[in-house]
């Protein structure tokens, strides 16, 4: 059974960050010191203008690992478009140690035991460290109900290699399954949880921010995503990926030890993306709910073509402003998690208004 710290951390000023990362360190009984080369992974998913402490891992986070440790520190990311410009959108140009993954020389894995990805590509880089902090962010998540450390560890995947990965994995179960391909070729050995702002609702980039008020860490990145995951009421066995990982053997069972401030947990209750419950109601309107269309607000786009370029089935054109194909869409939402303006959602429907009142009245939701 892995511990996971729970330690409260109301902001982001320095000294409160710092503070709760060393006291978690500690209470994993974790040694800083004998690490000489170090590689750290935020979740910088892209550049955007507004809801950016809610979206990316705080670069307060990072000063205060960098602190801690005492190796040669390295901060390596690919996210969803220009890593370069995501980086300083989100604050990190201070660091001067910044490794850009589908910039870097690359190494081929193969895995026999992966179920989606027998063979992919990785920066050398990762498989140079001694140590890998894995330092995701608090967020639901369209596809897969939930995203925390082990779905951080996708952003590993350089530049446009993500693309053609979700082709192989279209439904929210493969691409779980694909997560835990890479997962199993990377596991961390720290994994430190941005849950100051979360998000709830539409996530990872389109829902509403949520204030938390935490910092979770453990060795054991499957161990996190299990508490995550109940922090903000869903039961991990119901998470795609924590449930694969238990039967693959990648972790034991759903039992962790909770340390630190247990007497400080908030009593959360998060907007999910999409309903999953399985009850009768699901089952008459849930296939309906799940194909809202995807909207495209033209004051907001600026036609900057991103969800254009992250399709993965090239379902999007652009004219001036983005076109989506209804026959080709896989339904993944990757121009939804992409858009810098939140310019891209999924429609209300009337019968998704009603599943909403409905589950709400009988305490489904």
């Amino acid at each position: 059974m892995e511990k996971v710290a729970i330690i409260k951390c109301d902001t982001y000023k320095q000294e409160e960050v710092d503070r709760a990362i060393k006291r978690a360190l500690h209470l994993l009984n974790f040694n800083t010191k004998k690490y000489k080369k170090i590689l750290i992974k935020p979740n910088i998913l892209g550049g955007f203008d507004k809801n950016q402490e809610a979206i990316t891992t705080h670069p307060s986070l990072i000063r205060a690992i960098i602190k801690e440790f005492k190796g040669e520190k390295t901060i390596g990311e690919s996210s969803s478009s220009n890593t370069k410009q995501s980086f300083e959108k989100a604050g990190y140009s201070e660091f001067n140690n910044l490794l850009v993954f589908e910039s870097s020389e690359l190494i081929k894995i193969e895995d026999k035991g992966a179920k989606i990805l027998k063979t992919f590509y990785l920066s050398k880089n990762l498989k140079e460290m001694d140590l890998i902090i894995n330092v995701p962010k608090l967020k639901t998540h369209l596809l897969t109900k939930f995203t925390g450390a082990i779905k951080n560890l996708y952003g590993c995947i350089p530049g446009g290699m993500k693309q053609e990965y979700h082709k192989k994995a279209v439904s929210s179960k493969e691409f779980s399954s694909l997560l835990l391909d890479i997962y199993q070729n990377i596991k961390p050995g720290l994994n430190i949880m941005d849950a100051v702002i979360a998000m709830e609702g539409e996530g990872p980039s389109s829902g509403i921010p949520k204030k938390v008020g935490l910092i979770l860490a453990s060795k054991n990145a499957i161990a996190l995503d299990i508490a995550a995951s109940k922090l903000i009421g869903y039961n991990p066995e119901n998470i795609f990926f924590i449930d694969e990982a238990v039967k693959r053997k990648l972790y034991p069972n759903f039992k962790i030890e909770l340390v630190g401030d247990l007497t400080e947990i908030p009593n959360l209750k998060f907007k999910k993306p999409i309903l999953e419950n399985k009850n009768f109601l699901n089952s008459i309107l849930i296939k309906i709910a799940r194909k809202r269309p995807i909207i495209v607000n033209k004051k907001e786009c600026i036609k900057c073509g991103k969800c254009f370029q992250s399709c993965p089935k090239r379902a999007i054109a652009l004219s001036p402003y983005p076109i989506i194909n209804t026959k080709k869409c896989i339904r993944c939402f990757c121009c939804i998690e992409v858009c810098p303006k939140h310019a891209l959602y999924l429609k209300e429907t009337f019968e998704r208004k009603i599943y909403k009142i409905l589950t709400k009245i009988y305490r489904f939701g």
